[in-house]
């Protein structure tokens, strides 16, 4: 009799142990006028097969009645859910800080209110985690990408190379909305909110000095490139977001050496330079490839953009028809 109660007291034990040990993950959504895509985004929070989330809604002072849209919204599921309202705009970056202050769990992952999560991201990413050392600190995914013209799959490449040194260039892990990120580390190193464009680029390249990242090479990410007024549409703030991440930056590429320092500039140029011919600014977009064929000649993604600048709407049209029916 006394063996058969500590057995269940034993199955009891590993139960609450079990619970207790599934690390609560909180969700920071920020939103600004788009109820509808908010209502999107957290019915997909609420469709995730992990149990244990938090969810904190940060809205930056809309103008249209953002929480009445959500109301009726059920999240009674949650661990706790939570809507703070900044009392004036101050941009995507303070939001996600308001959100960071609030969390509570051991990981925050961050979706922006025009994206949606698969069932399985949060799980996923988790597992990640707690099958990793320490040492790792944000895990992130790949995407399905909507377009107007379709849909199509982008899984970020494996890294062999020191990540902070990929980042420099390239931006290799994606949209907030892929990362989820050990909390101390998010506490540690805030956004910074001066950057009105490139802020996910230059706050993954300061974790990176801090921790380092997991790729999971998965598209648990929806991202929809259709979605009105995405901050990468405003050609301005990626403009100064190009001039910021230039001085915030240059003496760390510099200390890679010389010729990674105008590669550097280079990919930076070309960056800025992709946002001007998206938006059609040809002569501003032939400037700026110019500069990254100048700063470092010997990459061939530099050509090929500067080539299809050259002829305004029409080479422009060309490229985009070539590398569709390419892919």
């Amino acid at each position: 009799m006394t063996n058969g109660n500590s057995q269940d007291s034993n199955q009891i034990d590993r139960a609450i142990d079990k619970s207790t040990a599934t690390p609560l993950v909180s969700v920071v959504i920020t939103t600004y006028n788009r109820p509808s895509y908010l209502r999107k985004a957290i019915e997909s929070v609420l469709q995730q097969r992990y149990e244990k989330i938090e969810l904190i809604v940060v809205d930056d002072h809309s103008e249209t009645d953002t929480r009445g849209a959500i109301s009726d919204i059920k999240t009674g599921s949650l661990s706790r859910f939570q809507y703070i309202r900044h009392d004036q705009n101050r941009g995507a970056n303070a939001a996600r800080n308001t959100g960071i202050e609030a969390v509570s769990g051991e990981y925050v992952a961050f979706l922006d209110d025009d994206d949606s999560w698969m069932p399985g991201k949060i799980g996923r990413q988790v597992d990640a985690f707690e099958t990793a050392d320490r040492s790792i600190g944000v895990v992130y995914t790949g995407i399905e990408a909507i377009r107007k013209d379709g849909r199509d799959i982008k899984i970020p490449p494996p890294i062999k190379e020191d990540i902070t040194k990929a980042l420099l260039c390239r931006n290799v892990v994606g949209t907030m909305s892929v990362v989820m990120v050990r909390t101390e580390f998010a506490k540690a190193v805030p956004l910074d909110e001066e950057f009105p464009a490139w802020a996910d680029l230059e706050w993954y390249i300061r974790l990176s000095r801090r921790t380092d990242f997991k790729r999971l090479p998965e598209p648990l990410t929806v991202y929809e490139f259709t979605s009105h007024d995405r901050l990468s549409d405003n050609l301005d703030k990626r403009l100064q977001g190009y001039k910021l991440f230039i001085d915030r930056f240059d003496s760390l590429a510099a200390s890679y050496g010389w010729l990674f320092h105008r590669k550097m500039r280079g990919w930076a140029a070309q960056r800025a330079g992709a946002a001007a011919l998206t938006a059609g600014q040809y002569s501003h977009a032939r400037r700026l490839f110019a500069t990254a064929l100048a700063s470092y000649p010997l990459e061939s993604t530099f050509v090929a953009y500067f080539l299809a600048s050259t002829g305004g709407r029409v080479t422009h049209g060309i490229t985009r028809w070539i590398r569709r029916i390419a892919t």
